[in-house]
């Protein structure tokens, strides 16, 4: 049997640099496809995993949860006649774990894989913000997780994430909670995190969710310097474009390529390596497209 393995979070949480520890982490004598799924028209963290040199199957331009339920059923057909041992979803931060269980009652699948591990990424920084304004996505990937794992525990003191390990406790009291700082998980560490017991997000009635996001996504041969881009995202953190949840991509800085990540009003800048084309990716509410656009286009 396949195992499938599912790594979730909303928006901007690090579910990407969780798939990459994962996939470092496992037996390489393992076959090992990834699908990755994003909201947005383009999939930026496509890119930036088939650079490390992964196997990556796109779900793009909405998400399992509504209008690619049957891509997605189609794709996980195609990859279970192959012969692999392990699939990694890595579905929208828009996601709802009840989908995917519907596209599991289809006997085809069912009959050669099933789900070995649901893991949600939690952004402990943003944890407050997340709760209150998108509530039911957030709460959903926490209630019927299997392990929780906590990321950008360094930039919050022990206060603070003694009261968001009680929040998650309060909402999924069975699931493992992992809390340390990303830099100090050991291979063991992940091993165990996506080999435990999923038993408790099989038994979870129908819940359908609605949303207003809007997305911007497009690949860009435009050469843009490092002041360039951190201006163009100081103006996303001012609302110039419009309320932006989050943004990443990469850009073509001319001597070099440079990986940008926003969430939430807060940004990072990286070098990467080269790619074929520039790439960004923009999700949030009311989004002034055609403004967003002409920055990079």
């Amino acid at each position: 049997m396949v195992k499938f393995d599912i790594v979730s979070g909303f928006l901007g949480a690090g579910k990407t640099t969780l798939v990459k520890k994962i996939l470092h982490s496992l037996d390489t004598c393992e076959k090992i496809v990834l699908i990755e799924n994003d909201f947005g028209e383009v999939n930026v963290d496509r890119e930036l995993l088939e650079i490390e040199g992964f196997e990556v199957y796109e779900l793009s331009n909405g998400c399992v949860c509504c209008k690619l339920k049957g891509d997605f059923l189609l794709t996980l057909k195609n990859l279970l006649s192959q012969k692999i041992d392990r699939i990694i979803f890595e579905p929208s931060g828009i996601f709802v774990l009840e989908e995917i269980l519907d596209v599991f009652k289809d006997s085809e699948v069912s009959g050669k894989c099933f789900i070995n591990s649901v893991t949600t990424v939690v952004d402990v920084q943003n944890f407050s913000k997340n709760i209150q304004g998108y509530s039911e996505f957030f709460k959903n990937q926490i209630r019927h997780a299997s392990s929780l794992v906590l990321s950008k525990v360094q930039f919050v003191n022990d206060y603070e994430l003694t009261q968001v390990e009680n929040s998650l406790k309060s909402l999924n009291e069975t699931a493992q909670l992992v809390t340390k700082d990303w830099a100090q998980l050991s291979t063991l560490d992940i091993k165990e995190l996506i080999n435990g017991s999923c038993e408790c997000v099989l038994n979870s009635s129908k819940q359908y969710l609605s949303h207003n996001f809007d997305s911007l996504g497009l690949k860009t041969t435009k050469t843009i310097s490092l002041d360039q881009l951190k201006s163009i995202l100081e103006k996303c953190k001012n609302g110039h474009f419009g309320a932006l949840i989050r943004g990443k991509g990469i850009i073509n800085s001319g001597s070099h390529y440079l990986e940008f990540n926003y969430v939430a009003g807060e940004y990072s800048i990286m070098a990467v390596s080269e790619v074929a084309d520039g790439i960004v990716s923009f999700i949030g509410n009311g989004l002034e497209k055609e403004a967003l656009a002409s920055a990079f286009v």
